[in-house]
């Protein structure tokens, strides 16, 4: 028995002995010099190594903070040269770029306009504008120029307006396309119209010194604004604010028929009158909302525009919404212009201390990857079958999280989400204490550890948002 009593203690010691080498606190220099090497590779499995390479490395407070510091300053490397663009029409470069899916790779084209000598030394805000069902690349660049006379911010912007990708009976390169041919993808939900704008977007970030704190999304009536609203709902923390008109946030109608013919109901003027929802608006607390709409919209109805209205409102969603006399996409450029200079004049916080996440489809992994800021869905439900529309625009459940570092804690709320990572840093909790924990009403305790490798991987990972993380819990509800 005594022999038996002696081994399991040999075990114990030699157990937290190897623990304790496996885990020890690096210097900040180690740090530095540690996420220098993991940046220093762009093949991704070279990368992985040295990523793998930290495991067990673990830091304290001031060394987390100069180290993460380090890490956003490598996340953000100016080019060393800009792109040479030809002039596309009318001063408007054209910049290529490709459209990667889960299946195949696309050819397509976004017009640009560079502001007055722009150069890789100095970050740029960016503005990507989306064009209607009924417009194109260069009519909603166009727009933006005229706008800027109002909005004389646009002019110190990179504006970009991809095309939407249309497929129709021909070839990958939309620009081949014969007149006429108009079975677009869009912008979403399919999955080739929603990445044709987050692959420009990260090919920007790339190419040009793109200031991560000022990057802007804005849509044409319909089409273009919708979409906005949806991609902002996907990657909420790329984007300092949006802009959009004459359009609605994503929603449905329960009491019509899944197939029904809105279309129809618009021609007749009974749409506005049909019972809708916008179940998921509260994604936009984060996201500043800059919302131009006409007071006879019969498109995307003026009662549902204040139905939409009125809940983000009540979800605490940062709202500015500018109604004008007219109908459908006939607001004047004055009254565009004016959302547009309010949305120029915001910058994006990147540590909210409220998240609400939103989840997407298990397919999607380029729409975001499940993560609002510093919150990741990791386990959820689906709302409806595959092919409903439910299943197409919305996919997954919502989590909301709020951190509250007067009495560190975390409050966590579900709804059809069963898992979560909560990624940390000392600004948004004290790391060195025992945290409260409270999911859906329950309170446990929690404690976080930070670690060189979350720091490493998480920068690596989210490059393109600008965040990098030093600690991780995993949540289960």
């Amino acid at each position: 028995m005594r022999s038996a009593q002696r081994l399991l203690l040999a075990v114990s010691v030699i157990a937290l002995v190897y623990s304790n080498s496996l885990a020890k606190d690096v210097d900040a220099n180690s740090a530095t010099r540690a996420l220098d090497a993991v940046f220093s590779k762009s093949d991704p499995k070279a990368r992985a190594k040295e990523i793998d390479k930290l495991e067990g490395d673990t830091l304290d407070a001031t060394t987390a903070a100069e180290a993460r510091a380090h890490a956003l300053e490598l996340q953000r490397p100016a080019p060393k040269k800009l792109p040479k663009l030809e002039e596309a029409h009318q001063g408007a470069m054209n910049y290529e770029y490709e459209v990667r899916t889960k299946k195949t790779t696309y050819k397509t084209f976004a017009l640009l306009d560079l502001p007055p000598g722009i150069s890789a030394d100095t970050p740029v805000p960016l503005v990507i504008g989306l064009h209607s069902d009924l417009g194109s690349a260069w009519l909603e660049i166009s727009a933006m120029r005229s706008c800027s006379r109002d909005a004389p911010g646009l002019n110190s912007c990179l504006r970009a307006c991809p095309q939407a990708l249309n497929r129709g009976n021909t070839g990958d390169d939309p620009r081949d396309n014969p007149p006429g041919v108009r079975e677009y993808f869009g912008w979403g939900p399919k999955r080739e119209g929603i990445d044709t704008v987050f692959n420009l977007i990260d090919a920007l970030l790339v190419d040009y010194n793109i200031d991560r704190d000022r990057i802007y999304l804005e849509g044409g009536a319909g089409m273009g604004s919708e979409a906005v609203f949806h991609l902002a709902m996907l990657r909420p923390s790329t984007f300092a604010a949006i802009a959009v008109r004459d359009s609605l946030p994503p929603c449905y109608y329960p009491e019509l028929d899944p197939k029904a013919d809105l279309d129809a109901l618009r021609k007749d003027g009974t749409l506005g009158e049909q019972k809708v929802e916008f179940p998921w608006v509260s994604c936009f607390r984060n996201t500043p909302v800059f919302w131009v709409h006409a007071n006879a919209d019969k498109k995307a109805p003026t009662e549902h525009a204040h139905a939409a209205r009125d809940a983000m409102k009540a979800a605490g969603v940062p709202l500015e919404y500018i109604e004008y006399e007219g109908s459908h996409a006939s607001g004047s450029t004055a009254t565009i212009a004016k959302a547009l200079k309010g949305m120029l004049d915001t910058r994006r916080n990147p540590l909210p201390t409220s998240v609400n996440a939103r989840g997407v489809r298990d397919d999607s992994a380029s729409l975001g990857n499940d993560r609002n800021y510093w919150v990741e869905i990791t386990r959820q439900s689906y709302l409806g079958k595959k092919g409903d529309w439910p299943y197409q625009i919305l996919a997954g459940g919502l989590v909301t999280v709020v951190a509250n570092k007067e009495d560190n804690s975390l409050t966590i709320t579900t709804d059809d989400v069963s898992a979560l990572n909560v990624y940390l840093t000392d600004e948004l909790l004290y790391l060195d204490r025992e945290i409260k924990l409270i999911v859906n009403g329950k309170e446990r305790k929690a404690n976080a550890t930070r670690k060189l490798q979350t720091l490493a991987q998480t920068a690596s990972d989210y490059t393109n948002a600008g965040d990098a993380y030093v600690a991780c819990l995993t949540v289960g509800s």
